[in-house]
C-alpha cells in the first residue's frame, strides 16, 4: 500500500515523513538516488509517495515535482546541487547585530539564492538587545527601498517577534543564516514545545557554534510551516556569472543604461552611472560593496 506525505526531517539517508497525522521513518528507494541533478534526491519539504512496511517503517518510492527550492552548489561539484529544503515559498535570512557580527555581504548572497530558488526574501536582524548599531538602520533603509521586508528582533526579550510571526503564518518559510545568529532561539520563542538545542556564541572567536545538525520542518500555531536549517558561514551561488550579477541588485540594474560603456562592470570604468549613484547616496554603500565582492569572486 502506498500513501502520500511530506518530508519533515532528514539526516543522512534517513527521513521522517508525515502522512495522515503520523510520522513514519523512511529510507530512499535506490532508483531515486540517480534520477536527479541534485545530490539530495529527497529533501525536507518534498511531497512524496511512500510504501509502508508491516513494522511501521516506510520506503520513499516517488518524489513529486518541486515547486521551489533553497539550494547551494554541492561541495566539489559544478553541476550538482545540494537542496536544503523544497516546496517553500519564503526565505528568512537571519543575521545578528553582533556575536556574530552583522554581515551584509552574506545576507545579500542569501537574497540572490532566494531569487534563484523562486522564494520571497525576508531579512531578520536579531539580538537587538545587544545594542542598535548604525549599520542596522542602513540595512533597514536599503532593503526597504527594494521592497524586502526587514524585522528587527530579539529572541531574548521577544521584541519584534510578533510582527515576524505574522509574516510566517500561512507560508512555508526556511530560516537560514550564519551559525549563532539565533535561528533556533527564535523558533523556541515562537514554538515553545519544540525545545531546540542552542549554544552560546564562542567567547574566544565571537562566532556562532553549530547546534542544528539536521534540517527540520515544524508546523506553526496559526497555519504554515517553518524550516530550521544548519548555520552556513559561506554561501556559494549557483549559475551566477559576472555578466549577470547586477540583475540581482535592482537598485544597480535599473541604472546600467546610463553608463558610458556597454557591459560596464560598475567597478572601475569612468562615467559609470552606478558609481555616481553610490557617491550621491542613491545606492547604499553596503549594497555596492556586496555587489563588487560577489562580482570579483566569480
Amino acid at each position: 500500500m502506498t500513501v502520500e506525505g511530506i518530508v519533515v526531517r532528514g539526516h543522512g539517508k534517513s527521513f521522517v515523513v508525515r502522512s495522515k497525522g503520523k510520522e513514519i521513518s523512511c529510507e530512499i528507494r535506490g532508483k531515486l538516488k540517480y534520477s536527479t541533478d541534485s545530490i539530495t534526491p529527497v529533501a525536507v519539504g518534498d511531497d512524496v509517495v511512500i510504501s509502508e512496511n508491516p513494522e511501521g517503517t516506510g520506503m520513499i518510492e516517488e518524489v513529486k515535482e518541486r515547486r521551489s527550492m533553497f539550494f547551494r552548489p554541492a561541495k566539489g561539484s559544478d553541476v550538482k546541487r545540494q537542496v536544503i529544503a523544497a516546496n517553500i515559498d519564503q526565505l528568512a535570512v537571519v543575521s545578528s547585530v553582533r556575536e556574530p557580527e552583522l554581515k551584509p555581504g552574506l545576507i545579500d548572497r542569501f537574497l540572490i539564492a532566494s531569487e534563484i530558488g523562486g522564494l520571497k526574501p525576508v531579512v531578520v536582524i536579531n539580538k537587538i538587545d545587544l545594542g542598535r548599531i548604525p549599520l542596522v538602520d542602513e540595512l533597514l533603509a536599503g532593503y526597504s527601498d527594494i521592497d524586502i521586508p526587514v524585522y528587527i528582533t530579539s529572541a531574548v526579550t521577544g521584541e519584534g517577534l510578533e510582527s515576524f510571526e505574522k509574516t510566517l503564518n500561512g507560508h512555508r518559510t526556511i530560516l537560514a543564516g550564519h551559525s549563532g545568529v539565533g535561528k533556533s532561539t527564535i523558533l523556541n520563542r515562537l514554538l515553545p514545545d519544540i525545545d531546540l538545542k542552542v549554544k552560546e556564541v564562542s567567547h574566544a572567536t565571537k562566532r556562532g557554534v553549530h547546534t542544528t545538525s539536521l534540517v527540520e520542518l515544524f508546523e506553526l500555531r496559526h497555519g504554515g510551516f517553518v524550516v530550521d536549517s544548519p548555520g552556513l558561514k559561506v554561501l556559494a551561488l549557483w549559475e551566477v556569472e559576472k555578466e549577470n550579477v547586477s540583475e540581482y541588485f535592482p537598485e544597480i540594474f535599473r541604472l546600467i543604461d546610463g553608463c558610458r560603456f556597454t557591459g560596464c562592470s560598475h567597478t572601475h570604468e569612468p562615467d559609470c552611472a552606478v558609481k555616481e549613484a553610490v557617491d550621491k547616496g542613491m545606492i547604499p554603500e553596503f549594497r555596492y560593496k556586496s555587489y563588487v565582492t560577489i562580482y570579483n569572486s566569480l
